[in-house]
């Protein structure tokens, strides 16, 4: 892997924080959606959710601006029903009517032209498809005092649902925020109340909460995140639970596949073969050495 200039706000596995902890959540909660389905990750970054959503589906398309980051991602991942494409939002290199699912995490906020980006997604998307795509909260920017230079355009809650409603006649809103774990929920009423009679747990080995009481009254949730589910003529069930996740595992697996993956290719490559051939000689002769040496050993 080379090191990469990136030309914008990127989140990296290498960075374990609340920020990719939330943007790992998102890719699982869009995962119910996606079974052997067609889907474009759009804006796919460094591609791990990409790699991950293609555990589900029956094909995936990860495109993204930068073209460092796609060759960097095509190195890692490498998978027969993944595939990563340089190219922009403004004009996606894809047929009409293509895909089952497009997934858009972090960026509507980082175009100034969010029209020119839903006329291209209502043209890939199927009559039937489902769009899923989140974007930070300006309120709680606005209250955070956080100013992202990264962001073109945030937006409030009423703007965020009107946009949407410009090009589907569905739109399903869900709000993200970090407790002590990461928290999905669609139910949010004026009492702070987001616990439903059920929920989704993507939970590890640090907590077992089907098995431990969760007593809502110790929580404020802040929707610092709008996550909508937007669709025209979407056939399947949409999930209402809620969706709680603390992130584990998916870390470790990632972790682990990336470390592989580097490992095969410090293999494959020139410098170690040739590394190897001239030092086999000189480890020849130390085993030599040993076993005449100690020939109990």
């Amino acid at each position: 892997m080379k090191k990469i200039d990136h030309k914008g706000e990127r989140i990296e596995l290498s960075n374990t924080n609340i920020t990719l902890l939330e943007h790992i959540h998102r890719y699982i909660f869009a995962s119910n959606y996606i079974k052997d389905k067609i889907v474009l990750d759009a804006a796919c970054g460094t591609g791990y959710g990409s790699n991950y959503l293609s555990n589900y589906a029956k094909m995936v398309y990860g495109i993204d601006i930068n073209a460092d980051v796609i060759e960097n991602d095509k190195e890692i991942y490498k998978k027969d029903n993944l595939i990563f494409t340089n190219g922009s939002v403004y004009q996606l290199p894809y047929d009409d009517n293509m895909f089952d699912v497009i997934v858009s995490f972090e960026t509507i906020e980082h175009v100034d032209n969010g029209e020119k980006v839903f006329s291209e997604f209502n043209r890939v998307l199927k009559d039937n498809g489902l769009l899923i795509i989140s974007t930070p909260n300006k309120n709680i920017s606005i209250q955070n005092n956080i100013n992202n230079p990264f962001h073109v355009h945030e937006y409030f809650e009423e703007e965020f649902i009107e946009f949407l409603n410009k090009y589907f006649n569905n739109v399903n809103i869900y709000y993200q925020s970090n407790l002590f774990l990461n928290i999905i929920s669609n139910s949010i009423n004026k009492d702070n109340d987001m616990f439903p009679s059920d929920f989704d747990i993507f939970s590890t080995n640090l907590f077992d909460l089907q098995n431990n009481n969760i007593n809502k009254d110790n929580f404020i949730f802040q929707k610092e995140y709008f996550i909508a589910l937007a669709h025209n003529n979407y056939k399947d069930n949409i999930n209402n639970k809620i969706s709680i996740y603390e992130g584990k595992d998916f870390l470790n697996n990632e972790f682990n596949n990336i470390f592989l993956q580097i490992q095969n290719n410090i293999y494959k490559s020139i410098n170690y073969k040739i590394g190897f051939i001239i030092t086999y000689p000189f480890k020849f002769l130390l085993n030599l050495f040993k076993i005449k040496r100690y020939p109990d050993l």
